[in-house]
């Protein structure tokens, strides 16, 4: 599976869109992973589980340009940086003629369901 696929969510003040990812952090380093560490894992007990923040920063991006054959439009996927010193790997969806920039804030989206897949997207700057 992937961190995509076992990331544990759960919608924040009731908004939709508005998504927090479960994690966890070392006891002894103050070091954060994602996903959260299942329990089963036999490092379980040097971990205690973190909700991250629903902002994150742009750590570095990369475009991805499938085959022409298979029809698919090109995507993006990103590293972003949480304030809870994680680091968290998925897809950016940008908007038509958006690029991504390096540093700029990034929040966690679902598609109305919990249990989707996560997605990041740019938060639109108040002019």
């Amino acid at each position: 599976m992937t961190s995509i696929e076992v990331a544990n969510r759960h919608i924040a003040g009731g908004r939709d869109d508005l998504v927090r990812l479960e994690a966890s952090r070392d006891r002894e380093t103050g070091k954060g992973v994602f996903p959260r560490l299942p329990a089963t894992s036999p490092s379980v007990d040097r971990f205690e589980p973190i909700t991250l923040s629903t902002e994150a920063t742009l750590y570095s991006h990369t475009t991805i340009h499938p085959n022409p054959k298979t029809g698919e439009p090109p995507f993006t996927l990103v590293y972003a940086d949480f304030p809870e010193d994680v680091r968290v790997f998925g897809r950016l969806r940008l908007r038509p003629g958006e690029k991504p920039v390096i540093g700029s804030k990034l929040v966690v989206c679902a598609d109305g369901d919990p249990n989707a897949t996560y997605f990041f997207t740019a938060v639109e700057e108040e002019k």
